[in-house]
Protein backbone atom coordinates (compact mmCIF):
# COMPACT_ATOMS: atom_id res chain seq x y z
CA UNK A 1 0.00 0.00 0.00
CA UNK A 2 1.12 3.38 -0.81
CA UNK A 3 1.79 5.92 1.94
CA UNK A 4 0.18 9.11 1.28
CA UNK A 5 1.89 12.25 0.40
CA UNK A 6 1.62 14.09 3.81
CA UNK A 7 3.13 11.26 6.03
CA UNK A 8 6.34 12.12 7.68
CA UNK A 9 8.58 9.79 9.54
CA UNK A 10 8.50 10.81 13.06
CA UNK A 11 11.83 11.45 14.82
CA UNK A 12 11.43 10.32 18.07
CA UNK A 13 12.76 7.29 19.22
CA UNK A 14 10.72 4.09 19.07
CA UNK A 15 10.27 4.06 23.23
CA UNK A 16 9.30 7.64 23.05
CA UNK A 17 6.72 7.04 20.69
CA UNK A 18 5.65 4.47 22.73
CA UNK A 19 5.32 6.23 25.18
CA UNK A 20 2.74 8.84 23.24
CA UNK A 21 0.81 6.51 21.68
CA UNK A 22 -0.05 4.47 24.31
CA UNK A 23 -1.94 7.63 26.14
CA UNK A 24 -3.43 8.98 22.77
CA UNK A 25 -5.15 5.61 21.84
CA UNK A 26 -7.01 5.29 24.89
CA UNK A 27 -8.26 9.01 24.30
CA UNK A 28 -11.53 8.81 22.24
CA UNK A 29 -10.81 12.69 21.35
CA UNK A 30 -7.62 11.84 20.37
CA UNK A 31 -8.39 9.39 18.17
CA UNK A 32 -11.23 11.09 16.76
CA UNK A 33 -9.00 14.22 15.96
CA UNK A 34 -6.89 12.08 14.41
CA UNK A 35 -9.26 10.47 11.84
CA UNK A 36 -10.55 13.71 11.21
CA UNK A 37 -7.46 15.29 10.42
CA UNK A 38 -7.01 11.95 8.28
CA UNK A 39 -9.91 12.89 6.23
CA UNK A 40 -9.52 16.57 5.89
CA UNK A 41 -5.98 15.53 4.40
CA UNK A 42 -7.20 12.99 1.78
CA UNK A 43 -9.78 15.08 0.92
CA UNK A 44 -7.22 17.79 0.29
CA UNK A 45 -5.16 15.98 -2.21
CA UNK A 46 -8.24 14.65 -3.97
CA UNK A 47 -9.06 18.11 -4.79
CA UNK A 48 -5.41 18.62 -6.04
CA UNK A 49 -6.91 16.10 -8.89
CA UNK A 50 -10.45 16.71 -9.59
CA UNK A 51 -11.37 18.99 -12.96
CA UNK A 52 -12.22 23.00 -12.47
CA UNK A 53 -15.64 22.06 -12.66
CA UNK A 54 -16.10 19.68 -10.26
CA UNK A 55 -14.05 22.28 -8.07
CA UNK A 56 -16.88 25.35 -8.88
CA UNK A 57 -19.51 22.87 -7.30
CA UNK A 58 -17.80 21.58 -4.28
CA UNK A 59 -17.35 25.37 -3.50
CA UNK A 60 -21.02 26.56 -4.33
CA UNK A 61 -21.94 23.34 -2.26
CA UNK A 62 -20.27 24.16 0.69
CA UNK A 63 -20.99 28.31 0.64
CA UNK A 64 -24.77 27.58 0.55
CA UNK A 65 -24.21 24.76 3.05
CA UNK A 66 -23.03 27.32 5.75
CA UNK A 67 -24.96 30.31 4.52
CA UNK A 68 -26.38 32.19 7.89
CA UNK A 69 -24.96 29.02 10.08
CA UNK A 70 -23.59 30.23 13.57
CA UNK A 71 -22.71 27.20 14.93
CA UNK A 72 -19.47 25.96 16.99
CA UNK A 73 -17.86 25.17 13.68
CA UNK A 74 -18.79 27.84 11.11
CA UNK A 75 -15.14 28.97 11.47
CA UNK A 76 -14.41 25.99 10.54
CA UNK A 77 -16.38 25.43 7.60
CA UNK A 78 -15.83 28.63 6.04
CA UNK A 79 -11.92 27.70 6.22
CA UNK A 80 -13.20 24.69 4.34
CA UNK A 81 -14.62 27.24 1.34
CA UNK A 82 -11.84 28.96 1.83
CA UNK A 83 -9.26 26.13 1.09
CA UNK A 84 -11.47 24.78 -2.75
CA UNK A 85 -11.48 28.60 -3.42
CA UNK A 86 -7.74 28.58 -3.03
CA UNK A 87 -7.73 25.35 -5.18
CA UNK A 88 -9.58 26.39 -7.91
CA UNK A 89 -7.93 29.74 -7.77
CA UNK A 90 -4.47 27.61 -8.12
CA UNK A 91 -6.14 25.75 -10.73
CA UNK A 92 -7.04 28.95 -12.81
CA UNK A 93 -3.49 29.63 -12.92
CA UNK A 94 -2.20 26.40 -14.06
CA UNK A 95 -4.42 26.11 -16.95
CA UNK A 96 -3.64 29.86 -17.66
CA UNK A 97 0.32 29.56 -17.81
CA UNK A 98 -0.25 26.17 -19.91
CA UNK A 99 -2.28 27.73 -22.42
CA UNK A 100 -0.32 30.52 -22.65
CA UNK A 101 2.89 28.25 -22.93
CA UNK A 102 0.95 25.91 -25.76
CA UNK A 103 -0.35 29.07 -27.85
CA UNK A 104 1.99 31.70 -26.94
CA UNK A 105 -1.17 34.02 -26.50
CA UNK A 106 -2.00 35.97 -23.77
CA UNK A 107 -5.45 34.96 -22.20
CA UNK A 108 -5.75 38.58 -21.36
CA UNK A 109 -7.17 37.15 -17.27
CA UNK A 110 -5.47 38.85 -14.22
CA UNK A 111 -2.41 36.49 -13.34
Amino acid sequence: MARPRHTVEPNIEPHSLRLYLRGSLRNHYIRRTCTAVEHIMRAIDILDEVPQECLEEVRDYCADYIKGRKDVYSDFKRAWVALVAEHLSDLRVRERRLARGITGEDTGEPH
